[in-house]
């Protein structure tokens, strides 16, 4: 069954038949393995006598103490260095306290401030070096969120590492949304043709690259509006977070891992036990940005969509990995995607 036709499986069972959900259910089924619906139109499978449940990204695969941890990312950096898992020092704060969070800040400048609870890379604000963009920047996420987190801002490269039952299976290479000069066309002209791109190729987890008040605030500080034609190969950047929902681009990355890397990311799922299914953020050293590795963010509800559909690279297939982690005795199938 191709995953048009597990989408459509999917809603005759009353069953949500978003991109996850199919690409999941796609693989239950080619091993039989019995999927029904929920009350919520969840997927579910019974897994060693537990219902599991999965919803896009959501799911209770993982128990519910790990889940707990991973949703306070204070709490979660603070394990982490207990297991000598290097990353960022980190608070969060109330919308009112900015001047405390200054005082937290000051002697570790830069920093970072984002929502405490996450967003989907929004209101990302980095490497903040004074204390009127600081200010500025706290004001922004407190106004957007309930929990402001100050964090030691730390160079590298972003990737997502994505963990099953323990195990490193993909990885990918985030790059801001960004567009490179032809020596002829404006940068709106360069946006909107890989925006066309974005459409013709049909990458169901790639969104449009966004040209507003972020991205022309993004672009002024490299000396760019969006009507100047940038050279041949120059770079533009026109979101400063990686996050592919604000445009940017997920590249495979799963064999540039290096042992080190690979060892560290699995020591994450020894310091926070019950994890089954994580997605970690973290920045390595890349192109001459950072030094060391370190693990910045630990998701217990990781996309796996984004590894099967890279922008760039080889596709993996983490809904696999996954099944295979759940049912290692069941006969995998061909399949058609």
């Amino acid at each position: 069954m191709d995953l048009t036709s597990t989408r459509k499986h999917l809603k005759s069972l009353g069953i949500a038949h978003g991109l996850t959900n199919a690409l999941i259910a796609q693989e239950a089924l080619a091993r039989d393995i019995e999927i029904a619906p929920d009350e919520k139109s969840r997927l579910t499978m019974r897994w060693k006598g537990r219902r599991i449940w999965f919803d896009a990204a959501r799911s209770n695969i993982n128990n519910s103490l790990a889940r707990r941890c991973t949703l306070h990312k204070d709490v979660a950096s603070r394990l982490l260095r207990t297991y000598d898992v290097p990353a960022p020092h980190n608070a969060v704060f109330s919308a009112r306290d900015v001047e405390l969070a200054w005082q937290w800040a000051e002697p570790r400048l830069p920093v970072v401030i984002k929502p405490s609870d996450g967003g989907e890379g929004e209101q990302v604000h980095l490497d903040l070096r004074d204390r009127a963009a600081f200010r500025e920047a706290f004001s922004a996420v407190g106004a957007a969120a309930e929990g402001v987190l100050v964090e030691e801002f730390v160079p590298g490269v972003e990737h997502r590492v994505l963990l099953v039952h323990g195990k490193v299976v993909a990885a990918t290479r985030r790059i801001p949304a960004h567009v490179d000069g032809d020596g002829e066309h404006t940068v709106a002209d360069l946006v909107a043709h890989k925006n066309i791109a974005r459409a013709v190729l049909e990458n169901p987890v790639h969104w449009d690259v966004p040209l507003d008040d972020i991205s022309r605030s993004v672009m002024a500080e490299q000396g760019f509006t969006e009507s100047m034609v940038p050279a041949e190969g120059q770079r533009v950047w026109i979101r400063r977070n990686s996050n592919i929902h604000s445009g940017g681009d997920a590249m495979d990355a799963t064999d540039d891992l290096t042992a080190e890397e690979v060892d560290m990311a699995e020591k994450v799922v020894r310091a926070i036990p019950g994890l089954r299914l994580v997605g970690l953020d973290m920045l390595l050293p890349r192109d001459g940005e950072g030094d060391a590795p370190r693990v910045l963010e630990v998701n217990s509800s990781p996309m796996l969509s984004g590894h099967h559909f890279p922008w760039i690279g080889k596709p993996r297939d983490a809904a696999g990995a996954l099944l295979s982690g759940m049912y290692p005795d069941s006969p995998a199938r061909r399949r058609t995607v």
